[in-house]
């Protein structure tokens, strides 16, 4: 640590000392190299004597971490609240203390201001949406409704519409709208409280009021941090995530702050929308910079799985929970191989190292308070549970211990022992690797300032003060041409990586949605199923009286496949995520490697080879490039809720489904074809606001003017660059 702390300080101060940082700024950036302070902040942090363990725990909101986390850390009692909406989903840090207590920290002055404000911006537009669509309904009012009728209509078909188009400004609506009803005025609150108790029920009680789902301070909470006497948060903390993309700024640099930080992560996923985009999401914050070193998934809600009629079989629970569980471990393995060239290879190897674990939070609470069920969800999976797997479910001693099998608690609690038990090696393991990347990135750093230098001993050595003159004057006449020029090149470069870009997506995406069709003709199929009907035998008994008989008849019905038409939406949307965000990154790959080849050829086809220096157009343009700002991309893929059906569907839920997947393609189709143009406008957009012509130029010129100064005192000059080479030579890799 100290020859890797003494190494970057050392290379800091010798390109400081020298005038080299604007110089070097590209290849700074292309490695990653942080200033040494910063550097030794984050080896302490990892070196920090006796440190906890850090286990994040990532999950959308409903994924059920509150239930996991309540069944692992508080034995099945319901202490952590479950939230309203994702926006009052509080960060909550989970910690050892001798006491119960909890520390909330509020949104500051700050954080409500700006939700003000985004309100405020939220309200116009809904404002504006709700009159234009009030002026529509009344202009075909043909159930003669009133205007507070349609206005009440009008008002649901804005908020609708403001969901879908602006949903990161209607979160700050909606969080704002809750702090404005909580009837508590902003400035009465302070920036922190703590709250201590003497046992659970009091916490829990008290923690409601903070993050619960009608908690009066619950709109405030940004984040709460329990301190609890229980063994097994010795040496660990715990970091229960909000999620990321979080329309409040504050409260998603802290989580990604902690994710970063995490030696350990579980990410939750419930079963039955298992591993979509959104936790994909989510684990685009754990990379190789970050040190994590173990990663299990956690597929929640498990037991709504256990009552898909492919699923049940002939009632044998064993089996049942081998059948579910299968297609979530090959979902898994699917959704990494296809992301595999997103990570690097010790995440994926971490990503894919460990089977999937399955979780059912119900199942605890519902052993918990067995003889005295109140929560009606609770009351419901156990009922199914009965109904399908009759045997194991029939009396209470068989029940729990069959609901402590689907808790599987006791597999995710011996997972988290062992990384407690690992914990030293974890943590030593994270350091090695820590100091082996950074190292490698100084050493690489130094390699290439020591080429910089060698290049420009080798330019003085070779040039003489009156031709540089003579190309000092003639880079002022062609000035403008270069400039010209060079953005031209530019421009024409990124034109053919959009258009490449736009011909490739379209070629792939419109192959995939030809796969869903197929999916869809083979995911129907027809049965033969008996009916009964009653019909007359013939005889009469009295007056009037006929007699009847049932006669059993059979007939064919058409079905669907419902799980795998699913299965194959789902994969389908995700591969189109894959191929947009993927084909769009390798491009732009690419396109950083080429683009310096076109620029180059360009600018000495038009300006002439005697009038530009080669190394130095590299140079001028590496820097440039490494600074550019290309649009980042992203993509939801969530399955609309028609499509989460499984099982066999026949009749009307057969048709309901296909006509919803038909629908789904025709919005898919529509929006990819959309989001393709829109990727490509907005890189269009960011390559001709580069202005590349003017910042090459006056890169290049300053690259000359300095070589003219060197070379005036050349001896001089040649010493030091010697003495940079020789201060280099000596620093150790």
């Amino acid at each position: 640590m100290e020859n890797l702390l003494k190494m970057s300080q050392t290379l800091e101060n010798l390109v400081q000392e020298n005038d080299l940082v604007g110089e070097l700024q590209g290849i700074e950036k292309e490695h990653g190299i942080r200033p040494s302070a910063e550097l030794k902040e984050a080896l302490d942090e990892k070196m920090e004597p006796e440190r906890d363990l850090k286990i994040g725990i990532l999950g959308r909101v409903k994924a059920g971490k509150s239930s996991l986390l309540n069944a692992l850390v508080f034995k099945g009692q319901n202490v952590l609240p479950k939230a309203a909406t994702p926006m009052t989903a509080a960060l909550t840090v989970l910690e050892y203390g001798d006491a119960f207590e909890a520390n909330i920290e509020y949104y500051t002055k700050d954080d409500i201001e700006l939700m003000r404000q985004k309100h405020d911006d939220c309200q116009k537009i809904l404002e504006d949406h709700q009159n234009a669509k009030f002026t529509e309904l009344k202009q075909n009012n043909r159930k003669g409704q009133s205007d507070s009728e349609l206005q009440e209509s009008a008002r649901k078909d804005a908020i609708k519409k403001l969901k879908k188009d602006e949903v990161s400004l209607y979160a700050y609506y909606e969080q704002y709208e809750q702090i404005k009803q909580s009837g508590i005025n902003a400035s009465s609150i302070g920036e922190k409280e703590i709250l201590t108790c003497s046992s659970y029920d009091e916490l829990n009680e008290k923690l409601k009021d903070y993050i619960g789902s009608s908690g009066k301070y619950t709109p405030f909470t940004k984040s709460i941090t329990l301190k609890l006497n229980e063994e097994m948060l010795k040496d660990v903390k715990i970091i229960d995530t909000p999620g990321v993309n979080d329309p409040i700024v504050s409260r998603e640099d802290r989580t990604k702050a902690l994710i970063a930080k995490c030696d350990v992560v579980f990410l939750v996923s419930p079963a039955g929308q298992f591993l979509n985009d959104v936790d994909l999401e989510l684990l685009s914050n754990v990379n190789e910079k970050n040190g994590i070193k173990e990663f299990h998934i956690v597929a929640s809600q498990f037991d709504l799985q256990l009552s898909a009629s492919e699923i049940i079989g002939n009632g044998v629970l064993d089996e049942a929970i081998q059948r579910a569980l299968t297609p979530l471990s090959r979902q898994q393995k699917n959704v990494f191989e296809n992301k595999k060239s997103s990570y690097h290879d010790k995440i994926y190897e971490q990503l894919t190292r460990f089977n999937v674990l399955y979780s059912s939070g119900i199942s605890t609470e519902i052993i918990n308070n067995y003889d005295n069920l109140q929560d009606e969800n609770a009351t419901h999976a156990l009922g199914l549970l009965q109904k399908h797997y009759r045997d194991y479910f029939s009396n209470k001693e068989t029940a729990i211990s069959n609901l402590k099998k689907l808790s599987n608690i006791d597999e995710i609690l011996k997972a988290l022992e062992n990384v407690r038990k690992e914990k030293d090696e974890i943590i030593k393991g994270i350091m090695d690797d820590f100091i082996f990347s950074k190292k490698s990135a100084l050493n690489q750093y130094k390699n290439e300032i020591g080429a910089i230098i060698n290049k420009k001993i080798e330019v003085l050595n070779s040039t003489d003060i009156e031709e540089l003159k003579a190309q000092i004057e003639k880079i002022k006449s062609v000035k403008s041409k270069v400039v010209i020029n060079a953005n031209a090149a530019f421009e024409d470069s990124g034109a053919e990586l959009s258009s490449k870009l736009k011909e490739k997506l379209n070629t792939q995406i419109k192959a995939l949605f030809g796969s869903i069709s197929s999916a869809s003709e083979n995911a129907k199929g027809s049965e033969t199923v008996t009916k009964t009907k009653r019909v007359e035998d013939g005889r009469v008994l009295g007056f009037l009286w006929k007699k009847y008989k049932d006669v059993n008849y059979q007939v064919s019905i058409d079905t669907l496949n419902a799980s795998s038409l699913r299965t194959a939406a789902q994969d389908a949307v995700i591969e189109i995520s894959n191929i947009l965000g993927d084909v769009y990154s390798d491009n732009i790959r690419m396109w950083k490697k080429t683009i310096l080849k076109d620029l180059l050829t360009s600018l000495q086809e038009s300006v002439g080879d005697e009038a530009l220096d080669a190394d130095m157009i590299k140079q001028s343009v590496r820097n440039i490039i490494a600074n550019i700002s290309l649009p980042e991309f992203s993509y939801d893929t969530t399955l609309p809720a028609a499509l989460q059906k499984s099982g066999k569907l026949v009749g009307y839920e057969r048709d309901e489904f296909l006509n919803a997947l038909e629908s789904f393609q025709s919005e898919l189709r529509s929006r990819t074809n959309a989001d393709i143009k829109a990727i490509c406008a907005t890189l269009d957009k960011a390559i001709s606001n580069a202005n590349i012509g003017d910042k090459f130029i006056n890169s290049y010129e300053e690259k000359i003017e300095q070589l003219a100064k060197d070379a005036q005192d050349k001896e001089s000059s040649l010493a030091r660059y010697r003495s940079i080479l020789d201060q280099l030579n000596q620093i150790e890799g």
